[in-house]
């Protein structure tokens, strides 16, 4: 089957999920969101909803789990990356697996919601990102390389899930560039 054949059949499945959701968004009186839908993802991910205020949703999905598992990707990952701006549109930000959501994939028929699929990924090449050393006041932790970015901008702070001190980056002679 061709990549081709494989994400027209997930377009048609979006368009059905959305249509079976248009009546929670006529409860809710809001608008059906209209997302771009995008074969760009790659990695471990089997697809993305993404909704930032101002701009169209746009749904992303990884053809290349898609062709691997087409049958089970078409009944749950559809449903499950639909059901992100459906629950987005009718009840704005909220836990991105919460209660609104599992509400929304019941109502797409899909009453054993779970976040994360299990789709064997042999072959499948993943970018792992860089793990960087930082320390609380009662252990050291390993945080990936998009983390140790937003605390070195400052615009996050991290602290331990355990003692609550604000974790701290430990240097590494990698960490320099070279001179």
């Amino acid at each position: 089957m061709s990549d081709e054949a494989v994400s027209s059949r997930i377009r048609d499945k979006t368009r059905q999920m959305l249509q079976r959701a248009a009546s929670l968004c006529a409860v809710h009186r809001v608008a059906l969101p209209d997302p771009v839908i995008r074969f760009d993802l790659s990695g471990q991910a089997a697809g993305q909803a993404r909704w930032c205020s101002g701009e169209r949703p746009t749904l992303r999905y990884n053809l290349e789990i898609a062709c691997r598992h087409e049958r089970d990707f078409l009944a749950r990952t559809v449903a499950h990356e639909v059901a992100h701006l459906i629950t987005a549109a009718c009840h704005g930000r909220t836990s991105p697996h919460g209660a609104e959501w599992r509400s929304v994939m019941a109502h797409l028929g899909i009453t054993d919601a779970s976040r994360c699929h299990d789709y064997a990924l042999d072959g499948i090449r993943v970018k792992r990102q860089r793990r960087w050393d930082y320390r609380c006041a009662c252990s050291t932790h390993e945080l990936s390389t998009t983390r140790h970015k937003r605390m070195q901008a400052g615009t996050t702070r991290y602290h331990c899930p355990r003692c609550g001190s604000a974790l701290q980056h430990v240097p590494s002679r990698t960490d320099c560039p070279a001179q």
